[in-house]
């Protein structure tokens, strides 16, 4: 063969590990004709390129190297995987013999062959690499090798660290030498060595000799080394040095008993829960201060059951408090286990674990009794005032007017604020004792007014405020108390009226789309009535390109001010939350500057005025294909409501463009029904037509029109069974012929698959009809032996290509020309719109030749 490659596949290209005779080293994918190879698993041999229409049209055969020949055996890797081919090309027609077809087969083993071993070698070479550098840096163990006898092989550089020796020094000496005499005599190497043997591993914690002679406490373990059969032949073992945790561990155990003698002299109840809240120890002291005889009669018992009331929930807040980081404190009432009634004052901390999360609680409560006695009445009196007041969680401040002259109110002054209100209001802390209008300059007479009316009236009245500045809006409570003085109490309804509004916008937005018929208007109204209701910098909608990872924005809404970012986008230029849509999950972003999704490219959002983001991901059969977004130009904190909001506009859009899509898909099914019924009713008039008029009995007319009509029937049924718009030709011959095949073999049908159109497959399955017809009352089929050929080829460029299908009659009676034409032969000659039809009458049987472009064969009608 001229040409030999062995390629090798990708997805954008096959490239070729070696060639002989093509010139080239490469090829884009879509003309190879090695993937046909790779996705089998033997030899592919293709004798004519042009014949066949896998590679009829490839550039490679219709252009330069001008391919004829191709063989090629697959490239297959152990778990099966085709990577390639190896090929021979001749530039004429071709055929391999046996011999041929095993040496390629041969080859193609040969060559998967070297490049699995070259693999194998580089991973070996790896791997090796890999171990010896293990070894060589882990400097905290010292890893010894040693044969059956304990003389030691291999010494890291761990070993040399830990332990002293160099590996010159110690390679050939036995283990015998680092450990102390005492275990040497005890036979203690090699007692280890008998239990790595017996069990796989020997294990032990004890003193070690270093070269210096100093002494060092360590942990080890001997396992085993097993040769390619499992026999034994040495052994491995690791040594780490833990003297320092050892002193420790001594140090932690006098601590502990010197603290357990400090627990016990307490008189603080001290107590150690797990984390559900339930006891696992308490301090003698405590014990004694809780009248216990013995821990065990509440270990284990939930410690917020000790508490009632207020208590039980504050202790409740206590644990979540500490088990968060924090510490959990509160005052309350609880009685020992012998019922005596106490105050206590406890606080609640974590005991964290060795990777710093809370493992378990401490609580310590202190007998606060005669304290809280002491306080009286009226202090407890005022504590739960203020401690009402304080922790209000209304604004609340009580005000007094200032009158000039004439008795009008012209100013207030704040006499007290709760916390509550210094948020709400904005207003400093400290300003109790100063006026509004020194607070608030530009202050509307009308809500002096207001006060002054609650004052003068004793009427209490109610108003809405908005404080632009926080974007809040409040109901304002106000009541008459003595004198000119007179309290409000501010009530934050922003989330009611946002909520409202949002109700609102949806009646709206579903009143507009109900009579919306173009997609692109209802994604614009999408945009508005997001970007309007949640006072966004931006809002809309965008098909995505998930290969290209773009999103292209035709309609969406702009903030007043702000330029329109309508257009394409690339996604990776503004974040990496790309991969979180492609999952389908919502991408919610409260501030770009401080998301690591979005920090490195937080100039570019800056750029179009996005400072935070709600993307909601639209998917089609687990596929991301078009995005809702919601943008805001400075930090904002998405609340649970707006990203509903979004998501209840997104459902109601997605919808409206359904039922577009749907209302547009059944008016084109309605005007084909309408088409293809006019046709067929016309096309069944002209049948009956004919067959009567040719008829020479009723009896014949009525058997010739039910077959005829049959065969309508069956190609009908092929068009509605697949597309509406075309049908396999394989199955409108099948069906057509159906009727006419009384054994098997009689219809022997070849050539290449192909989609015909509706005129096509009606008027083509009623010609077959008529020459079966015809074949078994007069032809071939009229003989128990006979039998038709029936090939259609494909000739030419896709664009004018030419469709020629030929009828032959083998094995029936001496043919002899027709004296007469009835119907059916004028069917026959009839043929396909565009097309020629050519009929013969030679004595061996009827050759039918159907000649038509592949365009009107492929055409509606």
């Amino acid at each position: 063969m001229p040409v030999a490659l062995i390629s090798l596949l990708d997805a954008g290209r096959q490239w070729f590990k070696a060639e002989t005779g093509f010139g080239s080293r490469e090829t884009p994918i879509a003309s190879s004709i090695c993937a046909y190879t790779a996705e089998q698993r033997d030899v592919l041999v293709i004798p004519d390129t042009t014949r066949d229409p896998r590679t009829a049209y490839n550039p490679l055969v219709t252009g330069s190297p001008h391919v004829r020949f191709y063989a090629g055996a697959p490239l297959v890797t152990a778990d099966g995987l085709g990577i390639g081919a190896l090929c021979v090309l001749d530039t004429k027609p071709n055929q391999l013999n046996a011999t041929q077809t095993l040496i390629l087969r041969t080859l193609a083993s040969q060559a998967m062959a070297m490049l699995e071993l070259r693999r194998s070698l580089k991973d070996r070479r790896e791997s090796d690499r890999r171990n010896t550098a293990i070894l060589d840096s882990a400097i905290d163990y010292a890893i010894i090798a040693m044969d059956l006898k304990g003389q030691i092989t291999s010494w890291n550089t761990g070993a040399e660290s830990i332990l002293g020796w160099s590996a010159t020094e110690m390679c050939g000496q036995r283990a015998h030498v680092f450990f102390t005499e005492l275990d040497v005599q005890n036979g203690i190497p090699e007692a280890e060595m008998g239990s790595a043997l017996m069990h796989g591993r020997g294990t032990d914690e004890r003193w070690h000799i270093r070269k210096d002679g100093s002494q060092f406490w360590a942990n080890g373990e001997m396992m085993p080394l097993l040769d390619e059969h499992g026999t034994p032949e040495g052994f491995l073992k690791i040594l780490r040095d833990r003297t320092v945790q050892r002193q420790a561990a001594e140090r932690q155990r006098a601590d502990a008993e010197f603290m357990r003698g400090v627990l016990a002299s307490s008189a603080d109840c001290i107590k150690v829960l797990d984390l559900d809240g339930g006891l696992t120890f308490m301090n003698e002291g405590g014990l004694r201060v809780m009248e216990i005889s013995d821990f065990n009669e509440v270990k284990g018992c939930p410690w917020p059951d000790f508490w009632q009331g207020q208590g039980h929930q504050d202790a409740l807040a206590a644990l979540d408090a500490a088990k968060a980081g924090g510490i959990g404190h509160f005052q309350g009432p609880a009685d020992t286990y012998a019922g005596t009634p106490k105050w206590w004052d406890v606080q609640v901390t974590a005991i964290p674990g060795a990777d710093g999360r809370p493992e378990r609680l401490l609580s310590v409560s202190r007998d606060i009794t005669a304290q809280k006695t002491i306080e009286g009445d009226l202090a407890l009196s005022e504590a739960r005032w203020r401690g009402l007041f304080v922790g209000m969680q209304e604004g609340f401040f009580l005000g007094e007017l200032i009158r000039d002259e004439d008795g009008r109110a012209i100013d207030y002054r704040f006499l007290e604020i709760n916390p509550a209100f210094v948020q709400q209001s904005g207003l400093p802390a400290d300003s109790i004792g100063r006026t509004v209008r020194d607070l608030i300059p530009d202050i509307d007479q009308w809500v002096i007014d207001t006060y002054a009316g609650v004052v003068e009236t004793g009427k209490p009245i109610s108003f809405e405020i908005t404080v632009p500045a926080l974007k809040r809006t409040f109901e304002v409570r106000a009541n008459q108390e003595h004198d000119d003085r007179f309290s409000c109490l501010f009530l934050d309804i922003t989330a009611r009226r946002s909520a409202d509004v949002r109700r609102a916008a949806i009646a709206k937005f579903g009143d507009r789309l109900r009579d919306e018929s173009d997609k692109a208007a209802v994604a614009k109204i999408a945009a508005e009535v997001m970007g309007r209701t949640l006072g966004l910098s931006h809002a809309g909608y965008g098909q995505v390109d998930l290969e290209q990872e773009t999103i292209v924005v035709a309609q969406e809404w702009s903030a007043a001010g702000l330029r329109s970012i309508a257009g394409l986008h690339h996604f990776r230029d503004y974040g990496s939350y790309i991969e979180e849509l492609k999952a389908g999950y919502d991408v919610v972003i409260p501030d770009t500057t401080d998301d690591l999704r979005t920090v490195a490219d937080a100039a570019n959002l800056a750029k179009i005025d996005v400072a935070a983001i709600l993307n909601l991901p639209v998917m089609e059969r687990g596929r991301f294909v078009s995005l809702f977004y919601a943008l805001h130009a400075t930090p904002h904190v998405w609340l649970d409501e707006e990203i509903a909001f979004v998501r209840n506009v997104a459902d109601r859009t997605r919808a409206a463009i359904a039922r577009i899509e749907a209302e547009e898909q059944q008016h084109v099914l309605n005007q084909e029904l309408s088409h293809r019924l006019k046709n067929t009713l016309t096309l069944v008039q002209s049948i009956a037509s004919q067959t009567l008029r040719n008829a020479e009995s009723i009896d014949e007319a009525r058997e010739a029109l039910a077959a005829r009509l049959i065969a309508l029937g069956k190609a009908h049924d092929i068009l509605l069974s697949g597309r509406h718009d075309c049908a396999p030709i394989t199955a409108v011959i099948e069906g057509a012929l159906s009727l006419h095949q009384d054994q098997f073999g009689r219809f022997r049908p070849s050539g290449p698959d192909l989609r015909i159109g509706p005129s096509a497959a009606l008027a083509l399955g009623l010609m077959l009809h008529e020459l079966a017809t015809n074949a078994t009352k007069y032809g071939a089929l009229a003989n128990p032996q006979g039998y038709v050929d029936l090939v259609w080829t494909l000739c030419g460029a896709e664009a004018n290509a030419e469709f020629k299908l030929i009828w032959t009659e083998h094995g029936g009676p001496r043919v002899t020309p027709p004296r007469r034409r009835g119907f059916g032969s004028r069917l026959i000659q009839r043929g396909l719109a565009g097309g020629t039809v050519d009929m013969r009458y030679p004595p061996e049987g009827v050759v039918c030749t159907l000649t038509t472009s592949v365009a009107d064969l492929m055409a509606g009608g």
